[in-house]
This record gives C-alpha cells, sequence and structure tokens, in this order.
C-alpha cells in the first residue's frame, strides 16, 4: 500500500504481492471520488485494525463533500476494496470533526492495533490533545477503549509518525511540533502497558522519519531527515547546515550519528537480509529531483549512502517482501505526479510499472 499523485489529489494504491514479486494488475486505485487521501505522512498507515487477519488501511482524508478525517479501508480475502465507502474512525465527542492526523500501531503492546491521534483539549484553547483509540476496531470504527492525554509538544501538533507494528512489542510514536512547512523537532515516545510516554526525546528537525534496527542489536533506532520542504514565508526559506541536506540517527543503545548531502522521503527495510535493517533516504525536489541513497546497515550503525544502480531520480515509497523470498524489496516512485513505480532490491532496478497499470 502507498499514496501517490499530485499534492491536491493523493491517491492510495495497494498492490498484491506473489512469488514472482508484485503483480500490478491484481492491484486497486482507490479513486478520488471514493476517498482523496491527504498527506498520511511517515508510517502508521498499514494495520489489522479489526483483528481479522487481514490489513486495512489507515487513511486520512474523506469522501468527497464529507470533513477530513481518519478513515479505514477494510482488507479482506480479496484485498482493498477500491470503491467501498471507507469507514469514519470514531474520535471522542469532544473533538467532532476537528481531528488533524491519524496514526496506527501498538501503543501498548498488546498485539492489538491502536490508533493515535491529534483533537482538541477538553479545556479549549489552542493545544490539542493526543488522543489514542485503543483496538480492536468494530467495523463500524469504534474503538475498545481509548485515552486522552496532554500535547507532548506543549502546543498545537498534527504530524506524526508510528513505527511498524510486528505483535511482539510496543511501537514507538513521534509527535511533531506545528509547522507551516518547514522542518521541525519531533518529540520521540516510547510506548508501554500504559500507552505513549507523555515525555519523550526531542529529535533534530526533520520531518522524514523511518524506524529499524540498524545495527541488530535487537533494539529500535529511528532516523529522521530533511524532507525538503520549506516554508515559503519571506525569511523562512532556508534551513540551518544542523538540518539542510541532514540525516540524523538515533540507536536504541543511545548512539546517534549524522550524514550530510541528501534530503527526501525515508524508508527501512533488510534490503539484503542479513538481519540488520537498512535505509533508503532522498529524493526530494528542492531545486531539482536528486538521486535516493541507500544507507546499508551493519553492526556499528548505517554505513554512508549508496546510489540505487539504474534508477537516476526517484524518491523512496514503500518497503517489504513482496515476493516471500525473505528480505525486502525497496520500491522507488518517479515520473511526473509519481507516475512510474520502480522495485529494486537496494542496489538495482528489478522491475518497474505505471500506477495506470494498477486497475481503479
Amino acid at each position: 500500500m502507498a499514496e501517490f499523485g499530485p499534492a491536491d489529489r493523493r491517491r492510495l494504491g495497494v498492490v498484491h504481492g506473489s512469488p514472482k514479486g508484485l503483480v500490478p494488475s491484481k492491484g486497486a486505485v482507490v479513486p478520488p471520488d471514493t476517498f482523496t487521501s491527504w498527506l498520511i505522512g511517515s508510517g502508521g498507515s498499514r494495520a489489522d485494525l479489526d483483528g481479522d487477519g487481514f490489513g486495512d488501511v489507515l487513511g486520512y482524508g474523506g469522501p468527497p463533500g464529507r470533513p477530513q478525517g481518519p478513515h479505514v479501508l477494510w482488507g479482506g480475502p480479496d484485498g482493498i476494496a477500491a470503491t467501498a465507502s471507507p469507514t469514519p474512525v470514531r474520535l471522542p465527542a469532544i473533538s467532532g470533526s476537528a481531528s488533524y492526523r491519524a496514526v496506527a500501531g501498538d501503543f501498548d503492546g498488546d498485539g492489538a492495533a491502536d490508533v493515535a491521534v491529534a483533537t482538541p483539549p477538553r479545556s479549549g484553547g489552542l493545544a490539542a490533545d493526543l488522543t489514542v483509540l485503543y483496538g480492536p476496531f468494530t467495523r463500524d470504527g469504534a474503538a475498545t477503549r481509548s485515552g486522552v492525554q496532554p500535547s507532548p509538544t506543549g502546543e498545537d501538533f498534527w504530524r506524526m509518525a508510528a513505527d511498524e507494528i510486528d505483535g511482539r512489542r510496543a511501537t514507538a510514536l513521534i509527535v511533531y511540533q506545528g509547522d507551516d512547512g518547514e522542518q521541525v523537532s519531533g518529540l520521540l515516545l516510547a510506548a508501554g502497558p500504559g500507552g505513549p510516554a507523555r515525555t519523550g526525546r526531542k529529535l533534530n528537525p526533520g520531518m522524514a522519519a523511518a524506524f529499524g534496527d540498524f545495527d541488530g542489536d535487537g533494539a529500535r533506532d529511528v532516523a529522521v531527515g530533511d524532507d525538503g520542504s520549506r516554508n515559503n514565508e519571506p525569511g523562512y526559506e532556508t534551513e540551518p547546515p544542523s538540518v539542510d541536506r541532514t540525516l540524523t540517527v538515533y540507536y536504541g543503545d543511545g548512539r546517534q550519528a549524522a550524514f550530510k548531502g541528501t534530503s527526501g522521503a525515508a524508508v527501512a527495510g533488510d534490503f539484503d537480509g542479513d538481519g540488520r535493517d537498512d535505509l533508503a533516504f532522498g529524493g526530494a525536489a528542492q531545486v531539482a529531483a536528486t538521486a535516493p541513497k541507500v544507507f546499508w546497515g551493519a553492526a556499528g550503525g548505517l554505513r554512508a549512502g549508496t546510489s540505487v544502480a539504474g534508477v537516476g531520480e526517484g524518491v523512496p515509497l514503500a518497503a517489504g517482501d513482496f515476493d516471500g523470498d525473505g528480505d525486502d524489496e525497496l520500491v522507488l516512485v518517479m515520473g511526473k505526479e509519481d507516475s512510474v513505480v520502480v522495485v529494486t532490491d537496494g542496489r538495482k532496478a528489478l522491475t518497474r510499472f505505471e500506477t495506470n497499470d494498477v486497475p481503479s
């Protein structure tokens, strides 16, 4: 599952894997007249929200003429029904339609998927509350229970990113400070039986984020980087050297490392099957589109990035073991309005297809 297309008409596409890899003809694109996706963000859009064994999609947006907000597109034996009306997530009554963003994770570590939402506070004012809706969910979009805590940033927020759900651990959550297009800091909140922590570690500014175990020590790491966006207000169009074209990696043992020279989207996966996650980062088009780099996992952490042969320009889109061979494939998107999908092994292109090849 991935989001692609122009910013004002983002579409959700689902392509199924097979022993031979992704099969575009067996996928589906959710048409804009069913659901218009809007800035899903980094991670937290794929989860089995009702616990039936089939993956679902948590999207942010809405059908035409209806309020934007978190919606669920339900999976089943035949995958996502692209033309079926999505189900709005039932939010606390105090939030109405004013929720900003939502991401899925397992924030209490019980094995059931949860949803974190930015909602208006009970006491009113400008700051958002962090509301966690704990699963499993009903097909009407209702959570089993919910919890509310004050904004981790101390002020208004709307962007979040969550670690991938794997059923064995609670997933960490990044809550970003409010932004107007510039790179801002996120707060990394650990999670456990009580849900996300109320306070967290402040990260270097960067709107791209990816979680993984990059050094293979069993502890989760996180990388944040400059995604290339900028505030267009006069005097705010640039970022400081510590942020501009910078990737910062925070390891689970407390170490920290930085790489310079690249900006764009971030996607993690074990592309070479060595048990350590790798990281694809880059593709931003601040002046001209750039080639993404793959930073390879190693015992000491991520190594300097290398290009993907035969790709050139491209933006990291997704990662997964789409052919069942035990290692992950890296998917890039390229072309005008993200019209071409390229499947790689992190070193070279394997296959490619046009998004128009996926049925609507």
